[in-house]
C-alpha cells in the first residue's frame, strides 16, 4: 500500500490491535498514530479550502461543520487513500482486528469524506445512523477517523469523547493530533462526539478524514438515523434544541432515502442561517 503506513500493519501489531479492540471501553476501539505516510497525510491538507463543493452541516448538533463528500472534487491523493481503505488487503486486516466479517467501505462516502469544524464549533454526543440512507440492506458497523491537525494542544478542545451506553458519563477522550487514526465499532450504544466548543486561533480548523464500513444483510433494514443527546450538564433548553434537530434530521433522512431531498439542498438551506 502506498498511503497507509505498512509499519503499523505487520502481523505482531495487528494481533496487538485485535486484543486492544476487544478490551477497550466503553466500546471496542483502537488508536493508531502515524497511520498514513507523512507525505500523503500532508497532501490531503491542500483540499481543505472551503468552496461551493463543501456541504454545510452547521445547525445545532453539527455546529460550524462542513463536509466534502463527492470524490470527483478530491484529488488523486485523496481518492487513492479511500481506495486503499477499501482494498482487500486492508479490509482483511480490519477483519483480523475487529472480528467482523464481510465488511466493506461505502464508496459514496455518505456522511464521510473530509470533515472540517471551525472555531466555536462542536459535534454533540450521539450514536451514528446504523442503516445506510440509500442502500436499505446495509448496516453500519465500523468508523475510521484520521485526524489531520498539526500542533494541536488541549486548550483548543475538540477531543473525541467516548461515553457510556446511557450517555451519562464520559469514559475516554482522544486528542485529534495529526495523522492519528481511531477505529471503533458503531452501534446503538456507541455514544461519541466532541461536544466542547472549539477554541482555535485565527485561520485554523479541526480537520479529519472519515470513512464508514458496512455489512450487507439479507433483508431491508428499518431506517435508524443519528441520535444526538444532551450531556448531564447541558441546560434544559439546549437539550430541547438537540432533540428538536434530531427530529428534523429524522424527517430529512426519510426524505433523502426516498429521493425527495438531497444533502446539497439541505446545505443551501443551512447557508441561509450562516
Amino acid at each position: 500500500m502506498k498511503h497507509i503506513s505498512q509499519e503499523n500493519l505487520d502481523l505482531h501489531r495487528v494481533e496487538k490491535y485485535s486484543k486492544e479492540f476487544r478490551l477497550n471501553s466503553p466500546f471496542p476501539h483502537i488508536v493508531i498514530d502515524n497511520f498514513l505516510a507523512k507525505d500523503s497525510a500532508n497532501k490531503v491538507l491542500d483540499k481543505f479550502k472551503i468552496n461551493e463543493n463543501w456541504i454545510n452541516k452547521s445547525f445545532v448538533n453539527n455546529y460550524k461543520k462542513y463536509l466534502l463528500v463527492d470524490r470527483k472534487y478530491m484529488d488523486k491523493n485523496c481518492n487513492e487513500i479511500f481506495e486503499e481503505l477499501n482494498s482487500r488487503k486492508f479490509i482483511n486486516i480490519l477483519i483480523k482486528i475487529t472480528g467482523i466479517n464481510n465488511i466493506f467501505l461505502d464508496p459514496t462516502l455518505d456522511g464521510g469524506g473530509l470533515h472540517q469544524v471551525f472555531n466555536g464549533g462542536l459535534l454533540n454526543v450521539h450514536t451514528d445512523y446504523n442503516t445506510h440512507l440509500m442502500e436499505k440492506t446495509w448496516r453500519r458497523v465500523l468508523n475510521i477517523i484520521i485526524f489531520l491537525n498539526h500542533n494541536w494542544i488541549d486548550k483548543y478542545n475538540g477531543k473525541l469523547e467516548f461515553w457510556n451506553e446511557k450517555a451519562e458519563k464520559k469514559v475516554k477522550s482522544i486528542s485529534p493530533i495529526f495523522n492519528r487514526c481511531v477505529i471503533f465499532k458503531t452501534d446503538k450504544k456507541s455514544f461519541h462526539g466532541h461536544p466542547e466548543k472549539l477554541n482555535l486561533p485565527p485561520n485554523m480548523s479541526r480537520k479529519s478524514i472519515a470513512a464508514y464500513y458496512f455489512v450487507k444483510e439479507d433483508k431491508k433494514l428499518k431506517l435508524y438515523t443519528t441520535k444526538f443527546v444532551g450531556r448531564p450538564k447541558d441546560s434544559f433548553y439546549y437539550k430541547f434544541l438537540i432533540s428538536f434537530e434530531t427530529f428534523i434530521n429524522r424527517i430529512f433522512s426519510f426524505l433523502k432515502r426516498n429521493h425527495i431531498l438531497s444533502d446539497k439542498f439541505a446545505s443551501k438551506l443551512l447557508n441561509l442561517f450562516k
